[in-house]
């Protein structure tokens, strides 16, 4: 049993060095109090913390292609404007690069 625990435990340490893209879930937790912004009203400060956490989880193209996907996914059922995707990140004080993601954008190029 205690051998186990000891493998149990070095998975556990390894795992969390090992990368990976954020989920589709993070993302949408993330960017799902933008929507109102989104849709021409204001970033509200819950917004702002989402766009914020995001921008830790893009490290990599793989990440920001992931991440786009996903808002693309979520979006996908409601009205708003793609044009306001980019200036989000901005008005929240992040260096978080986002795309303009409509249904029909490349998320490969982001």
């Amino acid at each position: 049993m205690s051998r186990f625990l000891h493998i149990l435990a070095l998975l556990l340490f390894v795992s969390k060095y090992v990368v990976s893209a954020p989920s589709c879930v993070l993302v949408v937790k993330d960017v799902a109090p933008c929507l109102e912004y989104l849709q021409g009203k204001g970033a509200s400060p819950e917004c702002c913390q989402g766009v914020n956490d995001l921008s830790g989880h893009a490290k990599t193209k793989e990440d920001r292609t992931a991440i786009c996907n996903c808002v693309k996914q979520a979006l996908s059922s409601y009205k708003y404007d793609p044009k306001l995707i980019p200036l989000l990140p901005k008005k929240c004080g992040s260096n978080l690069e986002l795309p303009p993601v409509d249904k029909d954008y490349d998320c490969s190029k982001a």
